[in-house]
């Protein structure tokens, strides 16, 4: 407690004095104005100023950043005012320190979700990578959050069987991300002694995978497996509650590929391999639901309208008109697609 000597009455100075031991609170006593103004340039240090000037210098002393201006000759009028301009300073100082806390929580969770997202993208397949004679590929990859409960796959077992797969986890965020990381990791379309299996056995051993899982909450999954047979040009599906995969061929209609069953997770299932047999110029588009509504009818004729186009292009354009961005660039829901095209003769 500082400043020049000031009749102030025991009972206010014994206050001032308890108010001045606070580190974040300091008395002046009778401050000049260049002094007052020094201690009120720090924005985290609360100054009580006590004078018993003129009104018009007590108002100038709240003008300089005084938190307030106390008048001795008013001891409990002061002393009440002192302790509510502590008190609310006080206060206020504990919620700036909170909401400096949790902008710092944020901002470490935010660097947490980015690096999540970049890890994610990191398990998808780098299609130019797997292209070969008689394939071509193309994919669009759209989450609606940092992290995506979309997810797909494309790897070529051996030299002549190709299998595709994309997934939406039910949900949003880091639990539906979590959840593409499970069934990534269980999906295993060869046996212990490298022969194909069967996609629809591969499905149900994820189904059982989900169904296993010791989470809190029931999780759901949609997921289609195709099992490509380049030189036989056949298409083997199983589908796990999700939109049926969309044939374009040249100049023809599309057409839904397979049926569909069960959501993975809900209940023990039989999961049913369809077989579609495809010919040269035939593209397939594997694709996520979204959720704007008539999304995946006008995905589909986007597709067709577009089909002059190379496969990327048209992908890009169908994707285009028929979805919507917000004003971050972030579509309603996750959209995944996968598509490939058989070239050759």
């Amino acid at each position: 407690m500082t400043g020049p000597a000031l009749e102030i009455p025991p009972e206010l100075r014994a206050d001032l004095e308890e108010v001045d031991a606070f580190p974040e609170v300091v008395v002046l006593i009778d401050p000049a104005p260049e002094v007052l103004e020094a201690y009120t340039i720090e924005e985290r240090l609360g100054v009580i100023a006590v004078m018993a000037g003129t009104p018009e210098e007590r108002a100038a002393a709240l003008e300089a950043g005084a938190l307030e201006v106390l008048d001795p000759r008013a001891p409990a009028e002061a002393r009440v005012r002192l302790q509510t301009a502590v008190a609310r300073f006080r206060s206020r100082l504990r919620l700036e320190e909170a909401r400096d806390a949790l902008d710092r929580q944020t901002e470490a969770l935010e660097r947490d979700l980015r690096l999540a997202a970049r890890l994610q993208r990191s398990f998808l397949p780098r299609l130019t990578e797997l292209e070969r004679p008689g394939v071509r590929f193309a994919s669009a990859y759209l989450p609606r959050e940092f992290v995506s409960g979309d997810s797909y796959e494309a790897r070529w077992l051996d030299p002549d069987h190709l299998a595709l797969y994309t997934l939406d986890a039910v949900g949003h965020g880091v639990r539906a991300a979590l959840l593409t990381v499970l069934l990534r990791s269980a999906f295993r379309p060869v046996d212990a002694a490298g022969a194909l299996r069967d996609p629809g056995e591969v499905v149900a051993e994820l189904d059982q995978v989900l169904r296993d899982a010791d989470l809190d909450e029931a999780p759901t999954a949609a997921f289609c497996y195709a099992l490509l047979d380049l030189p036989r040009r056949t298409l083997r599906l199983a589908n796990a509650g999700h939109p049926l995969p969309v044939r374009l061929p040249p100049g023809g209609e599309p057409a839904a590929l397979g049926g569909s069953d069960l959501l993975l997770g809900v209940d023990p299932e039989r999961y049913e391999t369809h077989e579609v047999a495809l010919a040269p110029g035939d593209r397939v588009f594997l694709y996520s639901d979204g959720a704007e509504p008539g999304y995946l009818a006008g995905f589909v004729d986007q597709l067709a309208r577009h089909r002059d186009l190379e496969l990327m292009d048209q992908l890009g354009g169908a994707l285009g008109a028929a979805i919507t961005l917000d004003d971050e660039g972030r579509p309603e829901d996750d959209v995944t697609v996968l598509a490939i095209e058989l070239t050759g003769s």
